[in-house]
């Protein structure tokens, strides 16, 4: 079985899935096969319950292991290492319909003025909150990425390994010129965003614990994270008005809930777009100061 799974996850990385993508197929079927191998069981839909029971996970984590235990056996069916697909009985979890976390103005506002003491913080809250990039692709941010009388960044190998541009306003823009002027000039990365211990660029979890730490000194309940941030720019993007079509075109979306169909739209247009709706955009029009 350990064969077929190396197999199964070369035949991914020639499909040319994300790092991350392949990362989480490794973990979750590693597991399923240790789990058959220490219990001298083999690969059946009831061998497949049985490990799934022994889970202590969420509904909707549990559907995210169920999505990748599905792609693979059925890769393994057409390759012919299985007889049949014998995680099709496996129907998918109902998960809860959960109201997704967003930032009230105010907090969002606070959220700013904790970030202002450094510059890097104060760059990457208004580069979140302004463009509703993923936290992966913030990291992944380098100078050639930014073009600072274009107002805009882009964004290479997103998901679905695709570029786009997105855009940001005048008050993200002056953040970014004051980091990149406060950047060591020994740097060893071309990176945005350097890490204040290493050096060297930002990763996800360290990220995720620089914005959490900001919600936290800004006495935000349940902190925050740079996923609520990316919420909170889709969410307040619609309610000041702008449309779905724009929103999925800015976020890397193929389809949104609003619209269900691909969305292409030329980068002038997204660019006027951001102009009017952008969440940062509409605090610096309301008073938040340089």
């Amino acid at each position: 079985m350990e064969l077929a799974r190396q197999d199964y996850l070369l035949a991914k990385a020639l499909q040319g899935l994300s790092p991350r993508t392949l990362e989480d197929y490794d973990q979750f079927t590693g597991k399923l096969c240790r789990y058959l191998e220490s219990n001298d069981l083999e690969l059946t839909t009831g061998a497949i319950r049985q490990w799934l029971s022994t889970l202590n996970v969420g509904p909707v984590t549990l559907g995210i292991r169920i999505k990748v235990l599905r792609t693979f056996c059925r890769w393994l069916a057409a390759e012919g290492y299985l007889k049949t697909d014998v995680m099709a009985p496996i129907p998918n979890p109902k998960c809860p319909q959960v109201v997704p976390r967003v930032l009230a103005e105010g907090d969002t506002r606070k959220l700013i003025q904790a970030a202002r003491r450094k510059p890097r913080d104060f760059a990457i809250v208004l580069v979140l909150l302004d463009t509703g990039i993923r936290a992966s692709e913030c990291c992944n941010l380098t100078l050639d990425d930014v073009d600072l009388d274009g107002m805009s960044l882009l964004i290479r190998n997103g998901k679905g390994q695709k570029d786009r541009n997105v855009y940001y306003s005048d008050l993200t823009a002056r953040a970014l010129r004051r980091r990149l002027s406060c950047r060591p000039d020994d740097a060893v990365d071309d990176a945005v965003f350097l890490s204040q211990q290493t050096g060297r660029r930002l990763n996800r979890n360290s990220l995720a614990v620089a914005v959490k730490r900001l919600g936290t000194r800004a006495g935000i309940r349940g902190s925050a994270s740079p996923h609520d941030l990316r919420r909170t720019f889709a969410t307040r993007w619609i309610l000041n008005g702008g449309d779905s079509h724009s929103l999925a075109r800015i976020m890397g979306h193929k389809t949104t809930r609003m619209a269900e169909k691909y969305v292409f739209m030329a980068a002038g247009q997204v660019a006027e777009a951001h102009a009017g709706f952008s969440p940062v955009a509409r605090l610096a029009r309301n008073g938040v100061r340089r």
